[in-house]
């Protein structure tokens, strides 16, 4: 399994539901932007999806120029 990039609004909707476990099982690993990190911080907020995607190893976060 190679991954999936993804954005925002998958994440967030997974987390709400407690499905981000979902990702990991289907594709392996899963790449997100710096963009989509930073959005998932905006704020202060503790928006759904925050602590799934900072905490795995299975979680990939790239900078725009990567």
């Amino acid at each position: 399994m190679t991954g999936v990039v993804s954005n925002t609004s998958p994440l967030t909707n997974l987390a709400a539901i407690g499905a981000m476990g979902l990702l990991e099982r289907l594709f392996g690993r899963l790449h997100i932007a710096e963009a989509v990190r930073l959005e998932l911080e905006a704020d202060g907020h503790d928006w759904p999806g925050r602590a799934e995607v900072a905490a795995p190893s299975w979680v990939e976060c790239r900078s725009g120029d990567a």
